[in-house]
């Protein structure tokens, strides 16, 4: 029988767990640890303004712009630790080290790249149980955000030179800020099914005079065991996010789209399916999701999402 949580995780079926993707989705039972590993791999093409996408000929024939984004490439490695000191209060620490390369394409047909790369948005996390019965269990998370991230990173553009990247190639926000959530998860026969609420809201500006949108997420899945190790998943995601408050005065004489403020909000719908993994002799599993972005609405010009991949181990003693 699956009971919801905590338990010993030896108790556990392979879709105790939620998808890879979601983050702190359980709870473990007292004096339990456990630690991470993460994998991700994003990728971004296209500009779109609203629903549409547009060219790059298109973006480059405005004005205001003389390089236009083309295609952009994120990879995210985390390493996360979780620690339990009751049955129901699950402590949580993050660390993220962040690659990110854009290429682009200038008015006079030049392409070029710029890469960045570092660690990103760090975070620490409580989570607590508030119900749990008929294999059915709720929890709370309240995260700190900690300012880890570097927001000055430079790299070489044709023109002006050494110069500072604008603000989707810098490693995170560089703000402090707090991280809720809440957690459904509930175990029916061969069925599981979860949701999730939870938000970003960055308290203040980063060193250089910004501080990124306030971020919130909604995502809901459901899961089946095809034996007694691996389990199959599938997962909806809808994302909102604001636009910059402040800018960045290093940024305001690039003719891109990526240092306008007021073109980084959006929302997006995205789908995924996944695999997951548990062995109960050794407590371990891992976890794979191929995600697709099926719907966005973007303020634009703003390089759109495309596809995702993530990968994860994680180890309990």
């Amino acid at each position: 029988m699956l009971a919801a949580a905590p338990l010993a995780l030896a108790e556990y079926r392979p879709d105790a767990f939620a998808p890879i993707g979601v983050m702190g989705e359980h709870l473990h039972a007292k004096d339990q640890f456990m630690g991470s590993y993460r994998y991700m791999n994003m990728r971004m093409e296209q500009n779109f303004v609203g629903t549409g996408s547009v060219s790059d000929g298109s973006v480059l024939a405005d004005p205001r712009f003389m390089v236009a984004p083309a295609d952009m490439d994120m990879e995210m490695h985390m390493v996360g630790f979780m620690y339990a000191p009751a049955d129901n209060f699950t402590l949580m620490a993050m660390v993220n080290i962040v690659e990110l390369s854009m290429n682009h394409r200038n008015v006079n047909g030049l392409e070029f790249k710029t890469k960045s790369s570092g660690i990103g948005d760090s975070s620490i996390n409580a989570l607590l149980g508030l119900w749990e019965d008929n294999g059915g269990s709720l929890h709370a998370g309240l995260g700190l955000l900690l300012p880890t991230a570097e927001v000055d990173k430079q790299d070489f553009i044709p023109g002006p030179g050494e110069t500072r990247l604008p603000y989707p190639m810098q490693l995170g926000s560089g703000s402090w800020g707090i991280a809720p959530s809440l957690t459904f998860k509930q175990h029916h026969g061969n069925w599981s099914f979860g949701a999730q609420t939870s938000a970003k809201v960055f308290l203040d500006d980063n060193d250089e005079g910004y501080r990124l949108g306030n971020k919130f997420e909604f995502t809901t899945w459901a899961a089946a065991p095809i034996n007694e190790q691996f389990s199959v998943s599938i997962r909806s995601t809808f994302s909102d996010w604001g636009n910059i408050d402040g800018e960045d005065n290093d940024l305001l004489s690039l003719p891109v789209p990526t240092a306008d403020p007021n073109l980084r909000g959006g929302s997006k719908i995205d789908l995924s399916l996944g695999l997951n993994f548990f062995e109960s002799g050794t407590k371990t599993s891992a976890g794979l999701e191929i995600g697709k972005t099926i719907w966005q609405d973007l303020d634009g010009p703003q390089l759109g999402s495309d596809h995702w991949i993530t990968a994860g181990i994680r180890f309990s003693w």
